[in-house]
């Protein structure tokens, strides 16, 4: 990367790695992954719930975050509640796959 630099190739590492992420993201396809945003929690609320009543089975946090376009920190902060409020369950399934 210094002999990237080094070359005028970009002003810093910095710089490199960003333009080298940014050329990733879009060859990737994964540009809505960087354009989440960030909405009051009473309306990301709103969103997940709706999501999963529209969509049976388990489903994971971060599925929802990248389809509702809501930042995934904040989804899963309301996927914490429901489970508190016992308005959402953990599915086995999920859990399984993750200790595998």
């Amino acid at each position: 990367m210094q002999r990237l630099v080094r070359a005028g190739v970009a002003r810093s590492i910095a710089d490199l790695v960003r333009v080298a992420v940014g050329e990733y993201v879009r060859k990737a396809g994964a540009s809505k992954l960087m354009t989440l945003r960030e909405v009051p929690i009473s309306e990301a609320r709103r969103a997940v719930e709706r999501y999963l009543k529209t969509h049976s089975g388990a489903v994971w946090p971060d599925e929802m975050a990248e389809d509702l376009g809501i930042d995934y920190r904040i989804v899963l902060a309301v996927v914490r509640q429901l489970l508190e409020e016992g308005k959402a369950e953990e599915s086995a399934r999920k859990v399984e796959e993750i200790r595998a």
